[in-house]
């Protein structure tokens, strides 16, 4: 059956202050690992008897074994990209495709590249994973491995899924990572203080705790980065006024510095789209009135966002941040280093994608935005805002 939307924590990576990119390591020869495709399709993979490699809810999922830097499934045919369409498939007596990597949370990438084509077949919800898109109907994927990972540098290596993984990284103390599928505000007594990269002391409902203390930092982004899929090879340059657009082809960068004095507390990335007040309640007070008064005023006037259209929007954790923000574009982007949670934009969103123990050094996250294949939401927002907490910031506890 179909994997959840979630895969959780197979690939995470946090970034030194110089960058980094995922180390891929040559090692377990001979090891068995299953694969799951994540992004555009979610499903386990496996064959048909031909050998074909696809993924889909009706197809036992294939063991392969591992040799390296290339693979054979489980009848001991070698797996490889079969020319003109350069679709995965394993055959007998065929010398398999070299250029394999399997990174230490379970990333697959070949030749340096991490993401596939995932692309409709016609049979049922069944997918052939290409190297390149073929034609209609395909989305793109990240593969995972579940086995065969190589030890994370400096960290602790389980061969087995688990939702506490350790974080490798020049100069960077390894830490636990945990991907979050909450879409619901929590309740709770803290009170959220700003620091200097975000707007004043609030106390948004949304903005549930990562750990337990009686009071929750909220850091902004120190870059937002904006990229067009329709015109990849151009950059939009400086954003010194945090400005944020969302659509089909626009997506959004924020990358957040973690620093050594955070050591000892846990960190979450939040999103927040609160409600926006177009009435007053005649449930409440005189005084709780003329305060709802002057905020639906003030939304009606200067509303905090602009969300317009309908669908999802997913949020994926990069490889490391930009080696130059102001000339990043879709084409020279950081590779998607683990797909988190999709959710349905609309007033009152409030979700935690990514929660984990702040690592105590010197140190970058950087988190992407962008619409899911189908959906036209458009949001357009200011990440500075004077009065609430609105769109991606870090909460640290």
């Amino acid at each position: 059956m179909l994997l959840p939307i979630l895969f959780v924590a197979f690939l995470a990576s946090l970034a030194s202050v110089h960058g980094s990119t995922l180390q891929m390591f040559q090692m377990d020869v001979g090891c068995g690992f299953h694969l799951t495709a994540t992004g555009g399709f979610n499903g386990s993979v496996g064959q048909l008897p031909t050998g074909l490699v696809r993924a889909g809810s009706d197809l036992s999922p294939t063991l392969f074994t591992w040799f390296g830097d290339a693979f054979a499934d489980q009848l001991g045919r070698g797996c490889w990209w079969t020319p003109p369409t350069a679709v995965l498939q394993c055959d007998w007596n065929q010398q398999p495709s070299h250029g394999f990597g399997i990174g230490c949370y379970g990333g697959v990438s070949y030749r340096d590249q991490s993401s596939f084509y995932a692309c409709r077949t016609g049979d049922g919800d069944e997918v052939n994973i290409y190297l390149e898109p073929n034609g209609g109907g395909c989305d793109e994927v990240v593969l995972h491995a579940d086995s065969c990972r190589p030890p994370c540098a400096g960290g602790s290596f389980s061969s087995h899924p688990s939702a506490d993984i350790t974080t490798p990284g020049p100069n960077l103390t390894p830490a636990p990572i945990q991907a979050s599928t909450s879409t619901t505000a929590q309740s709770h007594s803290h009170t959220v203080t700003s620091s200097p990269t975000t707007s004043p002391s609030a106390e948004p409902a949304s903005a549930s705790s990562p750990g337990q203390c009686d009071a929750v930092v909220a850091q902004g982004p120190d870059d937002i980065i904006m990229i067009d899929r329709a015109n990849p090879d151009i950059s939009f340059g400086p954003n010194p006024d945090m400005l944020v657009q969302l659509s089909p082809n626009i997506s959004a960068i924020f990358v957040f510095r973690l620093a050594t004095t955070d050591a000892g507390k846990m960190c979450a990335v939040a999103f927040d789209l609160p409600e926006i007040l177009t009435r007053t309640s005649t449930s409440t007070s005189a005084s709780t009135q003329t305060q709802q008064q002057k905020q639906t005023q003030q939304d009606l006037e200067n509303p905090p966002y602009r969300l317009t259209g309908s669908g999802p929007a997913r949020f994926l954790l990069l490889d490391g941040p930009p080696s130059d923000p102001d000339k990043t574009s879709y084409s020279n982007a950081p590779r998607v280093a683990m797909p988190l949670e999709a959710v349905l934009l609309a007033p009152g969103t409030s979700i935690q994608p990514l929660a984990f123990p702040c690592p105590g050094a010197d140190s970058w996250v950087a988190v992407e935005i962008r619409d899911e294949p189908g959906s036209d939401a458009c949001l357009e927002y200011e990440q500075r805002q004077p009065r609430e907490l609105v769109g991606m910031y870090l909460l640290k506890c």
